[in-house]
Formats: structure tokens, C-alpha cells, sequence
């Protein structure tokens, strides 16, 4: 869903920045009111936790790839005006370093994953969830609907925006942007969303969700003030064990997932999602997975015993999805409508004059998540070197995203002490 540069016109890329930079304007005026001592490291953790769990992709149907973004859990917790400026961080970093979205894209691609997902998200939950007690099972059903509409709306967009370049920007019968027309565009984020990428955002946003319910309750209280002229009940969290609620909603995912990938695929496993998965070199995968699982051993155990209480948990969590994040790069293919000038040359017959003017407008020092070190850079590179790369680069995101978040949330808080923080205990994520 990250628009690289080239695929729009900068009229269309820099002019959502007249919508985007007040939308942050306002965010950080709003969030005040929710910033305290317990919600600006929380602010953090989930801008790392965007960012982190952007970084795992997955395949969907049509043979394209997709990602989750976690914009409506924040905007469940923290409220939308905080999760537009978490999601924003997380994109911005990620085209600043790592070349995830284009910098000319920032504004858009803010506006659409860090603005218009979170809103959506939010206002579907508030509807959902009704006045239903904080910790019923109404709310953890509300936030995963809630999310798979927040997620499957900035699909549309970015489908609608990508569809109308061919109409807008053209030249001589050739599209000056991106190639992709309506009739494409549209269906195939839809697809790509509603029957992959939007079945993980709800799966991610309902756990979390239910997670926050069993562990941290004094987390969702924050909501208490965003329910206007009411008192939410808080009620009493379902006592069945988060692990097993985990389980069986992720294995019910998984199967969906599988089945849709079969049905697209024409029943052939070999076509499983619409991907040639024959492609494969399934022995640098093996590899892969064995140095993924080492450094797993080491790294997960180690982060568990060198963090301090009131981080190990979710710095634990963050680690284990850093490290099994590489398991994304097995799927073939690419995301739809982020290929390189060389796939839309080998889908189109042509380059168009836009994209290949500002496709390589600015080079990130991270692209594609590789380290900028001859033995593991680059797509020649073996597959087992670029998923250490890829974990090395998601490391330091996730450091650095989180340590801007916190700054930022201190800076526009000036961290005060919440009402009732003398009487809740110590926030332990």
C-alpha cells in the first residue's frame, strides 16, 4: 500500500500535503489530552509495533503481496488523532531510510495508511462497540471488524488514486504515471485487502485488543474520556487464556487465508495465492530458516533477560517478530502497484516518462531493508544474507521509530501525570 515515487503525479503526491500537514497540526494539538506518563511510552510501543509489523509481508490473491499496519488498535486505545501521528512517524521513517513508499509520497501515503485507516477504524469501532462494557467480548469483536474496514478503505483509495493516473496524466495514448487504470487498480486492491491483508489487520487488532483487556486494563481506560457524556462500564475480561484465544482465532485465519489461496490459485498448491511458487529456491529457504531460527534462540532469550521490567514484555514480542520477519521475503512477487520501472517495462511494454523521471528521485541508505555492506547487499545476494539484512535494518527501525515517538509524544506533552496514576499500578506492557 506504500506508493513508491513516479507512480503519481506531484501534483496529486505533494498536493495531499494541503490535507495531510493540518491533519498533523491538529493531531498534535488533540493528543495533549491523552498524553501522560502512562500513554507517551505506549505512544511509542505502538508506533514501533506499525512499523514492525508493516515489515511482514504476506501473500494475497492476485500474486501480489500485503502487509498489516496496527492504525486502528492505536486509535482503539489512544484514540484516532494520536494514531494518525504513530502511523505517520512510522511511514515517514520508513521512506526516509528504507525506501518503504516514496519521499515525494510521503504526504499521500500518510493520508491514506496514517489518516483516512485510523479514522475509519475508530468511528466503525465506536459504532460496533456501542456502550458495551471496556472489557467485554463485544469490544474485542469490534476492534477486528473495525480494523478490516479501516485497512480495506485506504485500500480503495490507494486503488482510486492509482486508476486515475492513466485518465489525468497521459501523453500520445501512454500514461505519464502509473499504467494501472481504474478497471485494474480497484479490483485488485480489493482483493488484495478483503480476502488477505484486512484478515490480518482484524486478527492483529482483535489479539491486541484482548491482550490490552487481560493484561492492562488500565490502558483502555483512556477510552472513558473519549465516550462523550457517558461512563463506560468496564465489566470483567473473559477469563479463557490469551494464548489459547490466540490460537485458535490465528488458526481460523490461517485456514481462510489458505483456502482463498487455493481458490485463486485454481486448486494447484504450486499456485497457491496466484504465485508461481515453483520459482522458489526452496533449499535457500531451508537455509534461511535455519539461521532465522539460531539467531531466534539467541536473540529472543537474550532481549527477555537484558530489558527492564516494564518493557520485557513487549520488547521481547517486538524482537520475535524482527527476527521471523524475514520469513516474508519466501513469497514471490511484490506488493501491487509498488513494482520497479523494470516490472511495469515487463508488464506494459513501455516506462512511463513520469515514473522514470522520478522513480529515482531519492535513494534511501536502507533500501529494501538491505544493510549498505557488500556481503549482504543487494538482490544478488543469498537468501538466507538478505533475511539477516532485513532483520539488522528492522532492528534499527524499530529502535529508532519508537525513540522518535517518544520524543515527539514528550515534546507535544511536556509529560504530565494522568488523573488516577497515583491509584493504577505501574504500566508493565
Amino acid at each position: 500500500m506504500h506508493i513508491p515515487d513516479g507512480y503519481l503525479s506531484p501534483i496529486v503526491s505533494l498536493g495531499a500535503g494541503a490535507v495531510t500537514i493540518p491533519v498533523w497540526a491538529i493531531a498534535s494539538h488533540k493528543v495533549k489530552s491523552v498524553l501522560n506518563n502512562r500513554t507517551v511510552p505506549l505512544l511509542a510501543i505502538f508506533s514501533a509495533f506499525v512499523f514492525t509489523i508493516m515489515m511482514f509481508n504476506i501473500p494475497v490473491p492476485g500474486g501480489t503481496t500485503a502487509h498489516a499496519v496496527g492504525g486502528t488498535l492505536i486509535a482503539v486505545v489512544l484514540g484516532p488523532w494520536a494514531a494518525v501521528l504513530g502511523v505517520s512517524m512510522a511511514l515517514i521513517l520508513q521512506a526516509l531510510f528504507f525506501g518503504d513508499g516514496g519521499v515525494l509520497a510521503i504526504f499521500i501515503n500518510c493520508l491514506n495508511i496514517g489518516v483516512v485507516l485510523p479514522f475509519v477504524g475508530y468511528y466503525t469501532y465506536r459504532l460496533l462497540a456501542g456502550r458495551s462494557p471496556l472489557l467485554s467480548g463485544r469490544r474485542v469483536w469490534a476492534a477486528g471488524i473495525a480494523a478490516f474496514m479501516g485497512i480495506t478503505a485506504a485500500g480503495l483509495l490507494v486503488g482510486l488514486q492509482l486508476g486515475l493516473q492513466p485518465l489525468l496524466f497521459s501523453e500520445n495514448g501512454y500514461a505519464l504515471y502509473s499504467p494501472y487504470g481504474l478497471g485494474e487498480a480497484l479490483p485488485a486492491m480489493l482483493i488484495s485487502h478483503v480476502l488477505g491483508a484486512s484478515i490480518v489487520e482484524g486478527f492483529v487488532t482483535a489479539l491486541g485488543v484482548a491482550y490490552l483487556q487481560k493484561n492492562h486494563p488500565e490502558y483502555l481506560t483512556t477510552l472513558k474520556s473519549m465516550v462523550s457524556g457517558s461512563n463506560v462500564p468496564e465489566g470483567q475480561a473473559t477469563r479463557r487464556p490469551l494464548w489459547q484465544t490466540g490460537l485458535i482465532s490465528g488458526s481460523v485465519a490461517l485456514v481462510v487465508l489458505l483456502a482463498l489461496g487455493l481458490i485463486s490459485g485454481g486448486g494447484d498448491p504450486a499456485k497457491l495465492f496466484g504465485t508461481d511458487w515453483t520459482t522458489v529456491r526452496w533449499s535457500d529457504v531451508g537455509i534461511m530458516m535455519l539461521i532465522v531460527a539460531i539467531i531466534f534462540a539467541i536473540l529472543v532469550p537474550l532481549t527477555w533477560l537484558i530489558l527492564p521490567a516494564r518493557i520485557k514484555k513487549v520488547g521481547t514480542y517486538f524482537m520475535a517478530v524482527a527476527v521471523i520477519a524475514p520469513l516474508g521475503l519466501i513469497t514471490p512477487g511484490f506488493a501491487y502497484g509498488e513494482g520497479s520501472a523494470a516490472d511495469v517495462q515487463q508488464a506494459f511494454g513501455y516506462v512511463p516518462k513520469g515514473l522514470h523521471a522520478f522513480s529515482s528521485f531519492f535513494s534511501a541508505p536502507f533500501a529494501d531493508y538491505n544493510i549498505p555492506l557488500p556481503f549482504f547487499n543487494g538482490s544478488e545476494a543469498h537468501l538466507w544474507q538478505q533475511a539477516v539484512g532485513y532483520e539488522i535494518t528492522g532492528i534499527i527501525g524499530i529502535l529508532l521509530v519508537g525513540a522518535i515517538a517518544y520524543g515527539l509524544a514528550l515534546l507535544i506533552g511536556k509529560t504530565k501525570k494522568g488523573p488516577g496514576d497515583n491509584t493504577i499500578r505501574e504500566a508493565q506492557v
